[in-house]
């Protein structure tokens, strides 16, 4: 069965990566409890957008059932923040949340 088949509008999984999802699988198997915390996260947007991550960061916010998002200068981002996105080796933050008041 493909991913999301049986949901209305949802689309198979690429075919592209597959040994690099089948690896990620695997470890989501090894550490079923971080099934619950992680998701693999595609930058196909933000490459779309031409999204600098150097220069940029995405911060987050809940506005009622919404996840908001905009992309900022990484120096203009002042306060407390929490990171939900880090690239592959954990050396940069690509996605804040601000930290709530």
């Amino acid at each position: 069965m493909a991913v999301g088949s049986e949901e209305a509008g949802m689309v198979d999984a690429p075919d592209e990566d597959v040994e690099f999802r089948s690896a990620i699988t695997e470890v989501f198997r090894k550490y079923p409890e971080a099934q619950q915390k992680y998701a693999l996260a595609s930058l196909d947007l933000e490459n779309r957008m031409k999204i600098d991550f150097d220069k940029e960061v995405g911060v987050s916010r809940i506005e009622g059932r919404r996840i908001i998002t905009e992309f900022r200068d990484r120096g203009s981002v002042i306060r407390m923040q929490l990171c939900l996105k880090w690239n592959f080796d954990y050396t940069k933050c690509l996605h804040w949340e601000e930290a709530p008041e």
